[in-house]
């Protein structure tokens, strides 16, 4: 039977890995960013490494595919992955709008553990409801944050409009 100063001692040492955590990745526990999914990438591409490259090489950031589409109104997945294990603890890998349609959004920033650079996460892409009868477009890129010279990956979304464009006054 464990005692509770055994029991004290192991919960004091959690909240110290988590604080550690925290301060290292710059995100608190428990909060939507704090514990990405981990999911399984489309069946054509690779998500078990050949072999692990030399870790003082700088990772590339891999997406797949680097073309979705997206109903207006609703969401899409890409997978992301790094090209080799990091030389250090997380990675972060951030990814923004670099141009087209405002209304194509992304979810929250990624981590990966060193241990598990090769495994596929998904972040999730959103088409917000809009006015207009067109499909919109974006490019966007998601990189590493700590390593800025690192490789970087662009992909594009397009939005499958739901509007029906308003038919022309017949000529009288």
């Amino acid at each position: 039977m464990r005692s509770a100063r055994s029991r004290l001692r192991r919960s004091v040492v959690l909240v110290a890995v988590a604080a550690t955590a925290s301060a290292v990745t710059g995100l608190v526990p428990g909060t939507a960013d704090a514990a990405p999914a981990v999911v399984r990438p489309p069946a054509t591409s690779a998500s078990t490494p050949a072999s692990s490259p030399s870790p003082t090489a700088t990772p590339s950031v891999i997406v797949s595919p680097s073309d979705i589409v997206v109903p207006e109104g609703g969401s899409s997945v890409i997978f992301v992955r790094l090209s080799q294990r990091p030389s250090y603890g997380w990675v972060t890998v951030d990814s923004e709008r670099l141009s087209g349609d405002p209304d194509l959004l992304i979810g929250p920033r990624l981590l990966f553990p060193a241990d598990q650079w090769h495994i596929w996460q998904s972040l999730t892409v959103f088409a917000e409801e809009d006015d207009d009868t067109t499909d919109g477009t974006g490019t966007f890129l998601s990189r590493i944050s700590q390593l800025p010279g690192s490789g970087t990956a662009v992909w594009t979304v397009r939005e499958l409009d739901n509007d029906i464009a308003s038919p022309s006054p017949a000529p009288s």
